[in-house]
């Protein structure tokens, strides 16, 4: 399925895929810690987010509470994915090219129990 789209809207969606991930683990990390936090993983999520907080100032509304700003461009970015990315290719491929990043995902993390379950099974 993933040999029927170009490789330049696969590559920029899944570059858009790990952007909205870094910004949601960024938004759970706020959850529940502090923001001077010396948590190594937090510190490195934090560095990560802040050029992507600080490039969408201009769009990110005001009544918007900073601790809720990466789950907001998380959002956009889920809203560009389904919408905008498809359009690329033609109202026909609105439904098809929906979640490429986490179906490929998907079926690696399958493999991988598969292939676990039948080390186990069978002690190889």
């Amino acid at each position: 399925m993933i040999n029927n789209f170009p490789i330049w809207l696969i590559a920029l969606d899944y570059f858009l895929a790990c952007l909205m991930i870094i910004l949601l683990i960024n938004f759970i990390l706020n959850l529940f810690l502090s923001e001077v936090s010396n948590f190594v993983l937090y510190r490195f999520i934090t560095k990560l987010t802040h050029p992507i907080i600080n490039i969408t100032n201009k769009i990110t509304p005001s009544f918007i509470v900073q601790p809720l700003i990466p789950i907001y461009i998380a959002w956009l970015i889920f809203m560009i994915r389904i919408y905008l990315l498809p359009l690329f290719l033609g109202y026909s491929y609105m439904g098809k090219f929906a979640f490429i990043f986490e179906k490929d995902l998907i079926t690696q993390v399958k493999s991988i129990f598969l292939n676990i379950a039948i080390n186990l099974n069978y002690g190889m």
